[in-house]
């Protein structure tokens, strides 16, 4: 990606109301905020270490302290180890373990490994790969993104947007960012988003669904919980 798309890009998530703010796919909304750069994994290993934190955004203090482990193999993959150059395949293999349900919530601090290698890379198409997503998946998530991160995140904001054209979460749903504004586009003329641009805000209608997005966080929380304790035995 050449230098001027990175900087309007960041320009244009800078605009949110939480830029570290994201949706998986399961229906989490979550802060993901990392300590950058990446470094030397200082015990001869072939990888190089990224600390952060993504934490649930339901007032809960539920939370995953994550050490990503980026190989050499994927990094050649990379114009560079700098933020805007590997920032969204952190975001994205971060979005992807929780999805897996290879990332435990919890209320305490325990480092979890997040290898990024490469599994996360199509030598075919040249491209990251994270998730391929059909149509009704990518209304959902963005219904879904619209609901949490313009207004339940932001209840004191009203009138909140979101860039609803992320070049993140196109690269994490397995899409382009065109496609998800064709996609924003048609749920504006049902009513349910309000679109300026690439930039979105919920409907009534669509927050009127409240009662419906939050019963799929709790679902895929419960989901996540009960898998991490039958491993646990």
């Amino acid at each position: 990606m050449q230098t001027e798309q990175l900087s309007a890009m960041h320009t244009q998530r800078s605009q949110n109301p939480n830029p570290d703010a994201f949706l998986t796919l399961a229906g989490l909304p979550v802060t993901i905020q990392m300590q950058w750069p990446f470094h030397g994994s200082g015990s001869g290993g072939d990888f190089y270490l990224l600390h952060g934190t993504m934490t649930l955004q339901d007032g809960s203090g539920l939370h995953a302290d994550v050490a990503v482990q980026l190989s050499q193999t994927f990094k050649e993959q990379l114009p560079s180890l700098e933020r805007a150059d590997s920032e969204s395949a952190v975001v994205n293999a971060l979005r992807k373990e929780l999805d897996r349900k290879q990332l435990e919530l919890l209320k305490s601090g325990k480092k979890q490994p997040v290898p990024i290698s490469s599994r996360h890379y199509s030598i075919k198409n040249h491209k990251l790969v994270f998730a391929k997503a059909d149509d009704a998946q990518m209304r959902e998530f963005l219904q879904s993104k619209a609901f949490w991160l313009a207004f339940k995140l932001n209840a004191e904001q009203r009138g909140a947007r979101i860039w609803i054209a992320d070049v993140y979460d196109a690269d994490y749903l397995g899409t382009t960012a065109p496609q998800l504004l064709e996609i924003a586009q048609g749920l504006a003329k049902e009513g349910l988003l309000k679109l300026d641009g690439e930039f979105a805000q919920p409907t009534d209608s669509l927050i009127g669904r409240s009662t419906e997005f939050e019963t799929k966080m709790q679902a895929s929380l419960e989901a996540l919980h009960a898998k991490h304790a039958f491993e646990r035995g």
